[in-house]
């Protein structure tokens, strides 16, 4: 049996290939009072209690706000045309370019 094997696919690609910009505002699935911004190396910046942190990964940044291990492609949406739009929908976007 042949397993086919993907590239992980990292935010930053997802940014450089121009489908999210630095800056866009992000939300948190669970509540979208609680926000993000994307950084151009593909981190997440935050506001924690009053205190800015950086998150390398989605994940990390949707495990800092809900304390549990969580795909951050789910978790964060993104506001586009008045709807949240999760961050999965723009990995598929490239993957789709990719091929």
């Amino acid at each position: 049996m042949k397993y086919l094997e993907e590239q992980d696919i990292t935010l930053e690609m997802v940014i450089n290939a121009g489908l999210l910009k630095p800056g866009t505002q992000i939300y948190a699935a669970s509540d979208n009072t609680v926000t993000g911004t994307l950084n151009g190396d593909g981190s997440i910046t935050l506001k924690i209690d009053d205190v800015i942190k950086t998150f390398p990964y989605p994940s990390g940044a949707a495990r800092a706000i809900r304390n549990i291990s969580i795909s951050g492609w789910i978790f964060w949406k993104v506001k586009e045309d008045d709807k949240l739009i999760e961050l999965l929908a723009y990995k598929e976007k490239y993957k789709a370019l990719s091929l």
